[in-house]
């Protein structure tokens, strides 16, 4: 897949992901918000790769 289509993909992703980080942060399931944080940096990462040249 070219950059122009995974980038939404992606987006969406770290959308999700931080949603997520937030929602388990908020009812103090730390374990699980840490798993959903290490995920947002991944795809936040991932993105940065992909989108690095443009």
């Amino acid at each position: 897949m070219n950059e122009r289509r995974l980038r939404p993909v992606y987006l969406i992703g770290v959308g999700g992901c931080a949603y997520a980080f937030w929602y388990f942060i908020s009812f103090g399931a730390n374990l699980t918000a840490a798993a959903f944080g290490v995920a947002t940096v991944a795809l936040i990462v991932r993105l940065r790769m992909v989108t690095g040249d443009s």
